[in-house]
């Protein structure tokens, strides 16, 4: 093969790469779809919030919660340098009890209706290939809470990372906080304070 021929053969490649990664990419559709079928699986929850009931609520989000985010990587991200230092069992206990706080929040929080609506104001790439997805929840009353999403596409799918409700990160509070009592009290506090925020979720309507 001439020096010409090989060139030429690297750039087929390099195109034929490039034209499998934006297939890839078509086929995940946009970020914004993954946020507009959470929102509305939000609304439905809402709407039926009464008789539904906490457990109603949790059972339908579940699979919402769990198709649009990437808790694992959340779980992960959160806890820091630490996550290195768990054996495979407290990362499995610490992913899973995550897990079930983050469905109980959603739960917990969104338990009431009053005519409120999510809108997607824009989609935007960030660094790394992640995509910001800003939105706003509009209130009974007019009032707007900015709900921003950070997704990342991983296994041709959008997945968020983390949430920016008017501009303070969840995913910063939630590293500050458990990175505290990791250093100060360790793998079994955190678990336990996890599983306490769970059960005062699961004690407001009973």
């Amino acid at each position: 093969m001439t020096l010409r021929q090989f060139r030429l053969a690297g750039c087929i490649c390099l195109t034929t790469l490039a034209q499998i990664t934006l297939s890839a990419t078509a086929m995940a559709g946009p970020a914004s779809d993954v946020i507009d079928r959470f929102h509305a699986a939000l609304i439905s929850s809402m709407k039926h919030a009464s008789e539904l009931g906490y457990a109603g609520r949790f059972e339908q989000l579940e699979p919402a919660v769990l198709e649009s985010h990437n808790l694992h990587l959340i779980a992960r991200i959160t806890t820091g340098r630490h996550w290195r230092k768990f054996d495979s069992k407290q990362q499995s206990r610490f992913t899973n009890t995550f897990t079930q706080l983050s469905i109980s929040t959603y739960a917990a929080r969104f338990d009431t209706f009053a005519g409120e609506s999510f809108a997607v104001i824009s989609e935007q790439m960030l660094q790394r290939g992640d995509t910001l997805v800003r939105t706003k929840l509009t209130k009974s009353d007019g009032d707007e809470v900015q709900f921003d999403y950070v997704l990342r596409r991983l296994e041709g799918s959008w997945k968020i990372i983390n949430i920016i409700v008017d501009g303070v990160s969840d995913l910063a509070l939630k590293r500050a906080e458990y990175g505290n009592i990791l250093k100060q009290d360790g793998f079994d506090a955190l678990i336990q304070m996890l599983q306490d925020k769970i059960a005062q979720h699961q004690s407001v309507e009973n």
